[in-house]
């Protein structure tokens, strides 16, 4: 079943002022019972998460297009991530830094590792919340408490640092509402900043439909996203994410690229 959210949901919630209600707790504290509904410890056990992602795509046009990949995630640390693309294209990183590979070989350009990290940001966050809430580069800096629908819930600000995902039309302050009772995640958006409006009018508004369960952990299943102009409304432009998760074996290889991968056995 799809959530219905109000166009208008996140102007309206958070002009409810702060003294309407009680203190809330310190935003560390929801996001942390976010992360123990959804599985709390059994994420990090997991060891290498594996995500089969099937995109559906209609813009406002009518035009339609299919995206496929597969995206690995070292859940103990969350700075290990890699993209497979059918192409053979492979994108990487680690705490060694990100890297690519086109056709067998490594991309050498200087810009790589940079935009390497940028793009997997980009492609992880929404895609592990609440888990990714705890990425180098993101953090909650304010909870209010609203209601939605006679529902209490609370309504998160996400900021992120400079350059942490590829578009900088994303690297805005995100709105998120979180249901008080079991801390389920209602709805996420983002509106394009005020610089880029002019140019990108659109932000994207995130509903996770399904959540599969993957030895104690939740992970979403299937995600819709909606197109939103800067006030909220919703448009043509919707995305259905679809992924399959299982745990994969860890190999070496897996988070390195090639040349960080010979260092490290010249050193052994």
């Amino acid at each position: 079943m799809i959530l219905r959210v109000c166009p208008l949901l996140f102007a309206l919630v958070l002009a409810i002022p702060p003294a309407a209600f009680g203190d809330p707790p310190d935003p560390k504290e929801i996001v942390n019972r976010m992360i123990a509904a959804a599985g709390g410890d059994a994420f990090a056990k997991l060891g290498v998460l594996g995500l089969e992602v099937h995109e559906e795509q209609t813009r406002n046009d009518g035009t339609q297009t299919t995206k496929d990949y597969v995206l690995l995630v070292d859940t103990t640390n969350l700075a290990n991530l890699r993209m497979e693309y059918p192409n053979g294209t492979v994108v990487g990183a680690s705490v060694a830094g990100g890297w690519g590979v086109e056709n067998g070989v490594q991309d050498d350009r200087p810009q790589t590792p940079t935009m390497a990290r940028k793009i997997l940001n980009q492609t992880t966050f929404p895609l592990l919340i609440p888990y990714s809430l705890k990425m180098d580069g993101v953090w909650v800096s304010e909870a209010r408490e609203s209601t939605l629908e006679g529902r209490d819930v609370w309504v998160l600000a996400i900021p992120f640092s400079k350059g942490f995902f590829v578009s900088p039309v994303l690297t805005t302050t995100w709105l998120m509402v979180v249901a008080q009772d079991d801390y389920s995640i209602l709805a996420f958006e983002f509106i394009p900043p005020v610089e880029y409006q002019k140019v990108t009018p659109v932000g994207i508004r995130y509903r996770i439909l399904t959540t599969q369960d993957v030895e104690g952990a939740k992970i979403a299943e299937q995600i819709l996203s909606v197109g939103i102009s800067p006030q909220g409304q919703e448009s043509g432009h919707v995305r259905v994410t679809k992924s399959k998760a299982s745990v994969r074996l860890w190999e070496p290889s897996l988070f390195l690229s090639p040349s960080q991968l010979e260092a490290l056995e010249e050193d052994g």
